[in-house]
């Protein structure tokens, strides 16, 4: 079996070019437009440099993405919460998809809908962007159970889905925009459900 690359030989400067390219290709011209041949050319590098270390252009891309986020609302720990339930997994959910996704949101959907015939890229994808950008939400709704305001049999990790599985789901197959309406409105769903008991949450505005 081949050995795996040693990460840490990576040359920095050429490393930084190639994710830079990656992006702006991205950026530029849409996800079709992206290859390794394009890369490379941008990046002033050789193809087989750039498959030393990635497998795919999607590899590349999503490394490049995760590094320009990763201090970001999105990726990372977020402050101790400062009002109810509902106040703050609104600002979490809106700090993470209106502040760090914004207008790389095309790019986001394009990198799910490579990950579906690329099994590493989707593995990627899970470990390095939606793993971490679940956390925050879920510690918030972990501790609304531990404060009584969340149901405590509940999956903290199930009730996550229930928000951002409406927002993947408006993301890849509607031409809708994920704005703070909407988000907004995912939050007050996930916690009103579909219980005749409670009130529903208000539709929307268009």
């Amino acid at each position: 079996m081949a050995k795996a690359p040693d990460q840490t030989r990576r040359n920095p400067h050429s490393t930084e070019a190639i994710l830079r390219a990656s992006l702006e290709l991205a950026q530029e011209h849409g996800w079709a437009k992206v290859s390794i041949d394009g890369i490379a050319a941008r990046a002033g590098v050789s193809k087989r440099t750039i498959y030393r270390w990635w497998p795919s252009k999607g590899a590349v891309v999503l490394d490049a993405y995760v590094q320009r986020i990763q201090h970001t609302p999105l990726m990372t720990p977020q402050p101790t919460p400062h009002g109810d339930i509902r106040t703050d997994l609104v600002r979490l959910v809106k700090d993470g998809w209106i502040q760090t996704v914004g207008d790389s949101a095309t790019l986001v959907a394009s990198l799910i809908g490579e990950a579906q015939h690329d099994p590493h890229l989707g593995t990627q994808l899970w470990e390095h962007f939606i793993t971490p950008a679940n956390k925050s939400v879920m510690e918030r709704i972990s501790l609304g159970q531990d404060e009584g305001e969340l149901a405590p049999g509940v999956d903290p990790y199930r009730a996550t889905e229930l928000i951002y599985g409406q927002i993947f789901v408006r993301l890849l197959q509607t031409p809708d925009a994920v704005d703070a309406p909407f988000l907004e409105n995912c939050v007050d769903l996930a916690l009103s459900g579909l219980s005749p008991s409670r009130p529903a949450p208000e539709s929307e505005s268009s």
